[in-house]
């Protein structure tokens, strides 16, 4: 599948999933060899099924706009950024999901209380990924400040970190990685071969999971 049919159908699963909260929505977009890595969520199509049933039992979420901040595509890969109110919290949220065969084949995600508003513009800007993607590699390895605009305000410095995955589409580049037992998912927009915007969602990595998938 074409990265705009994996993300159509993404989009057409979490609508389903996380929208309708309907369990049998697992069977028409859940791959049989679905493997899970969040930390909430049992492993397998079984686990996402348990998952939603616990789900319907809770309150809807506060506001009826759509909570998708952006979503980003590359190869097998979509990554959707969420911000939503949910019970009292102000929760910002990253899914990555890898797809294969036409369906949700793996899944992680973090999720972070925030207050702030994240505003993101489309990735559907004038720049090469590829090479976006070089520019960020290189200054997560080397906090070359050659590399940032003056107005970005953002972090400098990833010793420490490793990086898992990285993937870019137009302006955007996200950078999947872990440091001192939590997960990171940054994002930045380039522009002019520059880091000119950089947004975040982290959480801790628990001890304890119901699956040996680890989060990454």
């Amino acid at each position: 599948m074409s990265t705009v049919n994996n993300k159509a159908m993404v989009l057409a699963a979490i609508k389903q999933l996380i929208g309708e909260r309907n369990p049998d929505a697992v069977d028409t977009y859940v791959h049989d060899d679905y493997i899970q890595h969040s930390p909430r969520v049992k492993g397998g199509k079984a686990g996402l099924k348990a998952a939603l049933e616990q789900l319907r039992q809770l309150p809807a979420a506060e506001q009826r706009e759509s909570p998708i901040v952006v979503v980003m595509a590359e190869d097998d890969y979509v990554l959707l950024l969420m911000q939503l109110s949910f019970m009292g919290k102000r929760l910002a949220i990253a899914d990555l999901y890898r797809v294969a065969d036409g369906k949700l084949a793996e899944h992680w995600d973090a999720t972070q209380e925030e207050a702030t508003t994240m505003i993101i513009p489309g990735v559907a800007e004038p720049n090469v990924p590829a090479e976006n993607k070089a520019i960020v590699r290189q200054f997560f390895g080397s906090a070359d400040v050659a590399l940032v605009a003056q107005e970005y305000v953002g972090p400098l410095d990833f010793v420490g970190h490793t990086l898992h995955r990285i993937i870019a589409e137009g302006a955007l580049v996200m950078v999947q990685s872990t440091c001192h037992g939590a997960v990171f998912y940054d994002i930045f927009r380039l522009q002019d071969r520059l880091l000119v915007s950089h947004w975040r969602v982290s959480q801790e990595i628990p001890a304890v999971m119901p699956h040996e998938n680890g989060m990454v």
